[in-house]
């Protein structure tokens, strides 16, 4: 076989030194096998050799073959040709199976022709360290035909019609590096292609992009334990359909195992969630991910994801990651994210960049159980679930609502503006709210029962309802809720001052005190409660005026009855009262001041005058008194009328001894 091998090169040699060999004399090559101007060796029809299989070196019409010095190297382009796939196939196996290839060559590339499989004797090739089957029309890769290929450090499938990868393809090569299996048709891959850690230990670049795969299962993770990080391990998988992460592997990762090296390419799949990438591949847990993505001390990752595209929905779901990803500054985990949603598209409709959407504006709408005529806004930034019934036309508050998604999360109620609400039935969501907005319906009543349901909420918005009071139990009930009570149509009356030192002792607690103002009663219209006090609530001034005016009335009169009653009483009585205790009510001098002759002018029978007339006459004068008696004083000669007369206008006063003999006379 040397002796042919020499014969060739000696022939190649001559044929070169003679101009024989230039490109575009296709007749000089063997049966259509168009020779390059650098090749060290060109085929010739005209050079016979005798081998093992006759014709071996014929070639497919329209194949350009290339080999480089040494017949290492061997390239052949069929771009012309477009024989049947099955006779092609076996021209190449007829070709492919001289012993001076499968010697000599280690690189092989056959491009662009109309291959549906790879030729089987490429798989006795066994000193190749690089296959590149590109642009052919190779649907599957055969078992036991890679995996004898040891040597193989580059291998090249792309731009074919692959549409698989059946475990066992590759076990065995150790040596390979590089895998290019991008622009084909493959929709999956068996569970043990790549996640034996044992097999294809030097792969460090694996291209599959732009293929049809819908699933992946994290077997990226025992590729990249096989990196460092000075050769990470680079896994293109952008383009594909992939949506579901899936995890049959049963993967489980742990801070104490195996770092990873590497970049993982998902970039323009049919991601809307990068969520159900850590979700599905049970990495979600913040702890997980940080060990996962392997930090140096300089705070730079060592395990990369690209997760590049324009499909994601930007919600709840992926709070996390974008939160994860603000709190971390040097993150690059979401370039290239963008959002999908009408709201989040910038002025020119164009898609935003997830990384400058504020977190607050990551929510999902939640139907299950939502009432008719609701929104049900979940929305994680401030771990609330949003219930918008507001104008819903409701008449009772509804009976159930979306579970929540968090043990921590709160409903944050809003039935406002629902003018048929005129009632709060106790549900069993209030013990999870922790906002309550029943602005602007018709509440006409809040019991003591309602308040012990709303005492555990945050805020309660009572503002714009038909509320005049609360009942008195309220003071008992221990209220810990921001409480908005305004423009109500309070009734300050009396039974409900109460309420004033009850509202002031919830003042810190009141958001709007200066608008719960009453309405009735008039007196009271726009007045603050409060600042208002209990005489305010229970005194009409006009009314109290009133009260003094009669008041004052009334005592006068009072005291004029009792004046007159007393003086008859003791005018009544002044006999007894001098009898008892020698005080006459009525003993005054009349005429003290009035200038008189005598103080007392003392009238009495002549037959009275001894022993009574005198001894009255000697009491009186006794005490000073000016007294005209008429047995001393009356003068003679006169008529006793006329000194009767004149004793009468000469004195202050006139007694009477009063007796039997002066009746008589």
């Amino acid at each position: 076989m040397s002796a042919v091998v020499l014969a060739l090169v000696l022939s190649a040699l001559l044929k070169y030194g003679n101009g024989r060999g230039n490109p575009g004399h296709p007749g000089q090559c063997l049966n259509g096998c168009y020779c390059d101007a650098t090749s060290w060796l060109t085929l010739d029809s005209t050079v016979q050799y005798e081998d093992e299989v006759k014709n071996s070196t014929k070639l497919p019409n329209g194949c350009q073959c290339n080999f480089t010095l040494a017949l290492t190297q061997l390239s052949i382009d069929c771009g012309r040709s477009l024989p049947d796939a099955d006779q092609l196939s076996r021209d190449f196996g007829s070709f492919l199976s001289a012993d001076y290839i499968a010697k000599s060559v280690t690189s092989l590339s056959i491009a662009n022709s109309a291959l549906t499989q790879v030729p089987a004797s490429v798989c006795q090739l066994l000193n190749l360290t690089t296959l590149s089957l590109d642009h052919n029309r190779i649907t599957e890769i055969p078992d036991n035909c890679i995996t004898k290929l040891t040597k193989l450090a580059t291998l090249s499938l792309a731009w074919n019609s692959i549409r698989g990868l059946q475990d066992g393809l590759f076990d065995g090569l150790q040596s390979m590096e590089k895998l290019y299996l991008s622009h084909n048709e493959i929709s999956y891959i068996g569970l043990r292609v790549f996640s034996n850690a044992s097999d294809m230990t030097s792969l460090r670049w694996l291209d599959l992009k732009s293929n049809k795969l819908a699933s992946l299962e994290p077997w990226w993770y025992y590729r990249c334990i096989l990196g460092s990080e000075a050769s990470p391990v680079r896994i293109f998988l952008s383009g594909n359909l992939i949506s579901n992460f899936t995890n049959e592997l049963q993967f489980d990762f742990r801070c104490e195992m195996m770092r990873p090296f590497g970049y993982i390419y998902l970039g323009y799949n049919r991601i809307t969630h990068a969520m159900d990438v850590l979700s599905g591949w049970n990495i979600a847990d913040v702890t997980k991910w940080i060990c996962l993505r392997n930090f140096n001390p300089a705070g730079h990752p060592r395990m990369h994801f690209d997760i590049t595209g324009f499909m994601y929905a930007c919600d709840c779901i992926d709070f996390p990651v974008y939160k994860l990803a603000k709190l971390m500054s040097r993150s690059t985990g979401l370039k290239g994210v963008y959002c999908t949603k009408e709201k989040f598209q910038t002025e020119f409709t164009q898609p935003q960049l997830a990384s400058r959407i504020p977190l607050i504006e990551f929510t999902c709408e939640m139907s299950d159980h939502c009432p008719s005529s609701c929104r049900c806004v979940y929305r994680p930034a401030n771990f609330t679930l949003h219930v918008y019934c507001s104008s819903a036309n409701f008449s009772s508050l509804p009976l159930h609502l979306p579970p929540l998604p968090k043990s921590y999360v709160k409903y944050k109620l809003d039935f406002s503006n629902n003018k048929l609400l005129k009632r709060l039935e106790r549900r069993p969501y209030f013990v999870n709210s922790s906002i309550l907005d029943v602005t602007n319906c018709s509440l006409t009543e809040v019991t003591v029962e309602d308040l012990k349901n709303l005492s555990n909420f945050k805020v309660v918005n009572l503002r714009g309802n038909m509320l005049q009071s609360f009942p008195r139990q309220a003071s008992t009930v221990n209220i810990s809720a921001k409480l908005l009570l305004g423009l109500n149509p309070w009734k300050c009356s009396c039974d409900n001052s109460w309420m004033i030192k009850w509202l002031q002792s919830l003042s810190h607690q009141i958001s709007d005190p200066a608008d719960i103002i009453c309405r009735s009663p008039a007196r009271m219209y726009n007045r603050i409660v409060l600042k208002s006090t209990e005489e305010d609530f229970c005194v009409d001034p006009v009314q109290r005026n009133l009260k003094i005016t009669v008041s004052a009335a009334c005592a006068v009169v009072a005291l004029i009855v009792i004046l007159v009653i007393a003086g008859l009483l003791t005018y009544k009585l002044r006999e007894k009262c001098y009898k008892r205790w020698k005080f006459h009510p009525f003993d005054r001098d009349e005429c003290d001041g009035e200038d008189m002759d005598y103080d007392v002018f003392l009238c009495c029978s002549s037959e009275d005058d001894h022993p009574h007339g005198r001894r009255i006459l000697e009491r009186v004068e006794t005490n000073g008194y000016r007294v005209c008696y008429h047995e001393r004083d009356f003068l003679p000669g006169q008529l006793i009328t006329d000194n009767m007369s004149q004793a009468i206008e000469r004195s202050k006063r006139t007694v009477c001894l009063i007796s039997d003999n002066f009746l008589r006379r």
